[in-house]
């Protein structure tokens, strides 16, 4: 009876604790590296790419969006191919978003190979 009763209020606790909402994607100002990539999503129209991932020198995964300098479907796909790449094998590159002065502000991708 003690057990039942138990599993009884273990399942009306949990009813009422609701998980804390995923953090809505927040637009990037800065440059950054990203050790590992979990996550990749273009909105084309936009010319924006979505990356989830722990930043070089961070511990847990963040999520931000970058506007690409280039405002054209090629370099948003060159961009995701980039991100791919490194999701394919983490540990040995590394996924670089740069801030890009000039016409147009924007961010730039960057592969870089990680020594071993």
């Amino acid at each position: 009876m003690t057990r039942h009763l138990v599993t009884c209020l273990t399942i009306t606790a949990l009813t009422f604790v609701s998980p804390a909402p995923a953090a809505a994607a927040t637009y990037a100002s800065s440059s950054a590296v990203y050790d590992t990539v979990d996550a990749v999503e273009i909105l084309e129209v936009a010319s924006t790419i979505t990356i989830t991932g722990i930043i070089s020198g961070q511990s847990s995964p963040s999520t931000l969006s970058y506007n690409l300098h280039l405002s054209t479907t090629e370099s948003a796909s060159r961009c995701d191919r980039l991100a791919l790449l490194a999701m394919s094998k983490p540990g040995r590159f590394q996924l670089a978003m740069n801030y890009f002065y000039g016409n147009g502000d924007g961010f730039t991708c960057k592969l870089i190979v990680r020594t071993p």
